[in-house]
């Protein structure tokens, strides 16, 4: 098959899409598959994997989109693709895969996580947003066409179909998966050992990590204040809060908010780093409070990696979660259930529950399945 894939940017530094676009593209061509990403940027690159990076031209943000759109349909016209796999909507696209959820949901999202009043503003204000009234009218055009297949990473965004389009035909789920490196368990092991010691964390305490970049999204003030209203109770006098994803003066803010709450000792701020899997090593819960998310990568790679989780009901992957690979609260919002949740991980019993229902569930997170699945559905479009 000859296969394009579209996205904006192709910069795995980004995390989330672009990772898992990569990590598609890679797994096709290494399956025999013709693979050529359409992107207007690009600084990653692959045997085999053919990356046209279009360029950004326009003057405004919603400029460089429609250009965007129209290079992407030039590309489409000439290059005779037999599949055009988009996570942006592109009209004509074969299939429309919204990687970062659809239009509605990440509206819906926005005016969740805000005060009444920032709400009220938000919906005011939405419509003066030309670059995110563009992507909406395109994403609704898109799902609107029934020669597109739309792509759901969970049962979630599946849902999101029916409820602000009304559309259910022509829907396939093909959950999210994850690579993950060759590591041995005694490197693992060395590296839990020695992170744990910098730390300063016993052998008995745990150590809680977020992964985010956009902090507010990803609940990382909820995060902090109910690992402080935790800690209140006395317990786990070495436990830690590990947050990683933004430059450490980025995050000064919330580094005063820490210790505020009298944890200043007790949370630690990570910058973006290279060897993500040594923080891992060193964890013991992943606790991702999304506020919105169709289906967090570090949720399931922390499920893979047989570390229980703690996250939201508006998170896609609490379906995995809920088989019994840790917590699923109602929001971010939810200090109690949050508390209550890290009362029950805390205890290494339950933890170990927990962790052993990760590793059932590890083979099926594998980006290989994710991939098998979506050559099925490719199969599946070209015949029909």
């Amino acid at each position: 098959m000859r296969i394009a894939l579209v996205i904006e940017r192709l910069d795995i530094g980004r995390g989330g899409r672009e990772t898992s676009t990569a990590q598609i593209a890679a797994a096709l061509a290494g399956r025999g598959h013709g693979v050529t990403v359409l992107c207007q940027q690009s600084s990653w690159n692959c045997p085999g994997v053919e990356v046209r990076a279009l360029g950004r031209r326009g003057l405004s943000r919603a400029g460089k989109l429609r250009q965007f759109i129209a290079d992407v349909r030039r590309e489409m016209d000439g290059a005779g693709f037999d599949i055009v796999h988009s996570v942006l909507p592109v009209p004509g696209a074969t299939i429309y895969q919204p990687r970062g959820g659809t239009i509605p949901a990440q509206r819906r999202a926005s005016r969740r996580r805000r005060s009444h009043l920032g709400a009220a503003i938000s919906a005011l204000t939405e419509p003066l947003n030309r670059h995110r009234a563009a992507m909406a009218k395109l994403e609704r055009d898109v799902v609107c066409d029934p020669a597109t297949t739309c792509l759901a990473v969970s049962d979630m965004v599946a849902e999101e179909f029916v409820e602000f389009y009304g559309r259910s035909e022509g829907v396939r789920t093909v959950f999210g998966g994850v690579d993950l490196p060759a590591i041995d368990e005694e490197t693992r092991a060395h590296w839990r050992v020695r992170l744990r010691q910098k730390l300063g964390v016993t052998s008995g305490d745990p150590v809680f990590l977020t992964v985010a970049v956009n902090y507010e999204l990803k609940g990382v003030a909820e995060t902090i204040d109910a690992f402080g209203a935790w800690r209140q109770r006395g317990v786990a006098e070495h436990a830690r809060l590990m947050i990683v994803g933004r430059d450490p003066a980025l995050a000064e803010g919330y580094r005063r908010m820490a210790s505020l709450r009298g944890i200043g000792g007790q949370v630690t701020f990570e910058p973006p780093t290279d060897e993500m899997w040594k923080l891992y090593a060193a964890a013991d819960v992943c606790v991702l409070l999304s506020w919105y998310d169709p289906c967090s990568r570090v949720v399931l790679e922390a499920t893979r990696l047989g570390i229980p989780s703690i996250t939201t009901a508006t998170n896609g992957a609490a379906e995995i979660v809920h088989a019994g690979a840790g917590v699923v609260v109602r929001s971010p919002g939810d200090r109690a259930g949050v508390v209550a949740a890290m009362t029950m991980l805390a205890d290494p019993d339950r933890r170990a529950e927990c962790a052993n229902a990760c590793r059932r569930a590890a083979d099926g997170l594998s980006m290989g399945r994710h991939v098998d699945e979506l050559i099925d559905t490719y199969t599946q479009v070209m015949t029909t």
